[in-house]
């Protein structure tokens, strides 16, 4: 499919746009996946990135550093965890460096995104922002967040969904009229390799199938649900591995939970694994999401990428990437038996197998690429200038 190409200033240095692309951290999570693609496929013949860290880079920040991406951390090696005034910092940022568009991802991004704009009517009166929401459980946020961005929606030029479940939910939330929030889905990178085969090893799965999730370990990606599902698996007569890619405060009770179960031998808590998406999903047999809620899921979209057959929960955009019984299979969160009929289904299937990641790969390669994000977002950017 042929990617929609934006219309795009002269290639020379004075008509490029300088572009800040702002987030709280960089740590490891969907979000953070966004902005480093971001980051790293927009056309620099035509924009200057620049990428704002509020509080501490992270992983993902340190790797866009070793890629010669520069990334501003606003708050201090020892400074506090809460800084209120943030956007001042910010504000030089802007100013320093002639900063035509702000793309914040985050609440904490957008307040000061908004705050900005205020202060640049004088000094830089010509300063745009986008804001692009990721959280994927609306109306169920905290109710201090909600309220920030209710008052600081309105302070940017346009708002963008991940996916057309989200957006859905913020118009009925924040009262958002058809026009007021555009939608730009996520993308990702298709993948090509075998991943890292000590991977498999090291979950000790060397003659078992791996049902592996990238995940962070707390309440949003089910990961008590796949503890139970692992064990209603193992009483089938099915010896597979659950491999959990990630690392969260819920790891203790993962922990307990997995001893109380007797699943241990079944459930590997593997800790962060740094670019788990090209090292560890490849060595997947089956890629597992059970989450409670989401926007719009990166790994699912890493998964399709890498031709995994997909058994995940009917949440947020899951729904619309993936065709049922076509290119995964879908089922309804916390549905235990539900899910564990699916994960036997696919295991004890080898054609079925086949279909369903080869049915992925070519879905994702036709709609849901970095390239078909970025364009859009360069447009995007183009459009609030004009």
């Amino acid at each position: 499919m042929a990617l929609p190409q934006p219309v795009l200033p002269a290639d020379n240095a004075a008509a490029r746009v300088n572009l800040l692309i702002v987030a709280s951290s960089l740590w490891i999570g969907g979000a953070e996946t966004v902005i480093r693609h971001l980051a790293e496929r927009i056309d620099r013949r035509r924009f200057n990135v620049t990428v704002c860290c509020l509080k501490h880079r992270g992983h993902i920040g340190d790797e866009l550093t070793r890629a010669g991406i520069e990334v501003i951390e606003l708050l201090e090696p020892n400074g506090k965890q809460v800084d209120y005034f943030t956007f001042r910092k910010l504000l030089k940022v802007i100013r320093s460096r002639k900063i035509d568009v702000l793309h914040t991802h985050t609440t904490h991004g957008l307040v000061d995104a908004g705050l900005c704009r205020l202060l640049c009517r004088l000094l830089r009166p010509g300063l745009r922002a986008i804001h692009t929401f990721h959280f994927g459980n609306y109306p169920h946020e905290q109710k201090r967040i909600i309220q920030m961005e209710r008052m600081f929606s309105g302070r940017v030029d346009r708002l963008f969904a991940v996916g057309e479940a989200q957006r859905s939910q913020i118009k009925s939330l924040y009262g958002f009229g058809d026009d007021a929030i555009g939608t730009i889905r996520n993308g990702v990178v298709l993948s090509n390799g075998n991943g890292d085969a000590a991977f498999r090893a090291r979950v000790h799965a060397e003659h078992r199938p791996i049902v592996g999730t990238i995940a962070t370990y707390n309440e949003q990606k089910g990961l008590f649900d796949l503890i139970k599902v692992a064990k209603r698996v193992k009483e089938r007569g099915v010896d597979a591995v659950f491999s959990v890619v990630g690392e969260g405060h819920l790891r203790p009770r993962l922990e307990a939970e997995r001893r109380a179960l007797g699943v241990e031998d079944n459930v590997e808590l593997t800790g962060w694994v740094t670019n788990a998406a090209t090292l560890a999903l490849p060595q997947f047999d089956l890629f597992f999401q059970p989450s409670l809620w989401e926007a719009m899921s990166v790994v699912i979209l890493e998964a399709m990428a890498a031709g995994k057959p997909i058994v995940a929960t009917m949440v947020g955009e899951n729904s619309r990437v993936l065709e049922h019984g076509v290119d995964g299979l879908l089922v309804q969160p916390g549905d235990i038996e539900g899910m564990a009929d699916a994960i036997c289904r696919v295991l004890q299937d080898d054609g079925l197998r086949g279909r369903l990641g080869e049915a992925a790969r070519r879905k994702v390669t036709g709609q849901f690429t970095v390239d078909h994000m970025v364009r859009a977002y360069e447009q995007a950017y183009l459009d609030v200038l004009a």
